[in-house]
């Protein structure tokens, strides 16, 4: 078996890896690369971390089955309606019928009046100053696309608006959990506050009618699609006053409300919204073989529902402690879907929910166990690693040894697109993964070094990374020498038994440098 031991170049997400959002998803060229170097024709491939399902779709397109289980629901409602096979006619009569009616009864809510001609326009964008409702864009028959301040005219419609939203609002549904602390930036402490009035009747009414639909298949679609519009009609998204546009997408990894934020039409953006999407949809039953996947909304700490030793390969992307908080996040959608959370399952570090490293460790330790059970003798597992937790590093690696996976080797992979966590330091962050390579085996005989403190050690190895890069070498490039050093050495902790901090040695004993490169800015650490 050839080893992959240096980065693909990341391809952009397809189509139909596109219909839904979902935090942390792989670039499906190198998941497929890795899915072809390990594995033949109609071998068994399992993710049990699956996330938005590039692994299972990735391995129907090559005819190899695959077995993908997260306990996030939205995670796996998003892969079987990506993987399904649905009359695309029957999903567009349907959403004609519920958007028509919807829009007939609430496009006055996006009323206003033309600065030029006095007639009536539509909003089509807002931009709200904290609570108050601040500049608009227009779109008038006679005149065109124009930019106003909110007027007279505009805030008596919102009042009324508010007067309408408390006497109906008790006949639909819409979200009112509260925000989880881990995720909550900003003073909105329910999930009701993401949206204005206006979204919440027109979203809760649409919704409502989404779930009448008799056809299972036709209406969960419909509801991904509905999903995958919320975050652009919510208050999440930073907004451009002067513009009167949005300044970016929902980056930020938490649940918030900026200052400066937008509102825009939710007619426009689903319609807009529904169009790409079966695009999306068309390109999916055109690719996948959903035959060919089986789909599970579970624990991975019990695979009961797989047998021992029936796995050809193992490619996952564990939670890495509080990285992503992955239901925190997640809970923008599964509130609106009305799906059962069990958050106390989840695999994370998050002290305000009482879910520490012990619990982390516990859970992770367990899933680790049922991959080694179902995993065939001398077959390999891949994970993918983002993080700069020592300790973090010290349950996933060294568990994932002792309970019998022996480590071949560690590669360097860059992502398709950049993160909502990464960019946040753009002179030290990584800008991809490390792909782990394990082999199953029986017992694992570690060697460990002699002499010196791991903290001398990891500094003689820094050294040496950084002579042999030419006195200059980037935070990823370090990592990525380091990391396998530390691995493969035992050199968690130092000799009184405390996390090695390696950005501390870093930082105490090294030079962090920006230099310029081909025209571009580079950072990185010198002797």
């Amino acid at each position: 078996m050839k080893k992959i031991s240096k980065n693909i170049k990341a391809s952009s997400h397809s189509k139909h890896y596109l219909l839904h959002r979902y935090w942390g998803r792989k670039a499906h060229n190198v998941v497929n690369e890795y899915i072809k170097n390990y594995t033949k024709k109609n071998d068994l491939v399992l993710d049990p971390f699956m996330g938005s399902g590039v692994v299972p779709i990735e391995c129907s397109k090559m005819q190899r089955k695959a077995i993908g289980v997260d306990l996030n629901p939205i995670s796996t409602f998003i892969v079987n309606n990506t993987i399904n096979k649905i009359d695309l006619s029957l999903l567009e009569k349907n959403f004609d019928r519920i958007f028509n009616k919807n829009k007939k009864k609430y496009e006055s809510f996006y009323f206003s009046k033309c600065n030029k001609c006095k007639s009536d326009a539509i909003i089509e964008n807002s931009v709200w100053k904290e609570k108050v409702f601040y500049s608009i864009k227009i779109r008038c028959e006679n005149c065109g696309v124009s930019i106003k301040k909110a007027d007279a005219f505009d805030k008596k419609l919102l009042k009324k608006i508010s007067l309408i939203f408390n006497k109906e609002k008790n006949n639909f549904y819409y979200p009112k959990e509260k925000i989880l602390k881990y995720v909550k930036r900003s003073d909105k402490t329910h999930m009701d506050m993401l949206f204005t009035e206006r979204a919440l009747i027109i979203l809760g009414n649409i919704n409502k009618d989404i779930q009448k639909i008799v056809n299972k298949k036709i209406r969960d679609n419909l509801k991904l699609c509905f999903s995958s519009m919320l975050s652009s009609v919510s208050r999440m998204i930073p907004g451009d006053e002067k513009k009167v546009q949005g300044r970016s997408g929902w980056v930020v990894s938490k649940l918030w409300v900026p200052k400066i934020h937008t509102e825009k039409n939710i007619f426009i953006t689903f319609q807009t919204r529904f169009n790409k999407f079966c695009v999306g949809k068309k390109e999916a039953m055109s690719l996948i073989d959903d035959k060919q996947v089986k789909i599970y909304n579970k624990s991975s700490e019990k695979l009961s529902f797989i047998k021992s030793k029936s796995i050809d390969y193992i490619f996952t992307d564990p939670p890495y402690g509080q990285s992503i908080a992955y239901f925190g996040l997640s809970m923008f959608w599964n509130s609106w879907l009305r799906e059962n959370v069990k958050y106390n399952k989840e695999i994370i570090y998050d002290p305000s929910r009482n879910k520490k490293y012990d619990d982390y460790s516990m859970r992770l330790i367990n899933v680790f166990k049922e991959m080694h059970r179902v995993l065939k003798d001398n077959k390999y597992l891949s994970l993918t690693f983002h993080n700069r937790d020592i300790r973090i590093w010290e349950i996933v690696i060294s568990n994932l040894q002792k309970i019998g996976f022996k480590l071949e080797n560690i590669v360097y992979q860059e992502q398709a697109v950049s993160s909502g966590t990464q960019g946040l330091n753009r002179k030290n962050t990584f800008k991809g993964d490390f792909v782990y390579n394990f082999k199953k085996q029986v017992f694992i005989n570690k060697k460990k070094l002699n002499g010196f403190d791991s903290i001398e050690h990891l500094k003689n190895e820094i050294k040496k990374s950084i002579a042999s890069s030419k006195g200059f070498i980037t935070p990823d490039k370090l990592y990525e020498k380091i990391i396998p050093f530390i691995v493969n050495n035992d050199l968690y902790r130092d000799k009184n038994d405390k996390i090695v901090d390696v950005e501390n040695i870093l930082n105490t004993n090294f030079k962090y440098k920006k230099i310029i490169r081909n025209s571009k800015i580079i950072y990185g650490w010198i002797l």
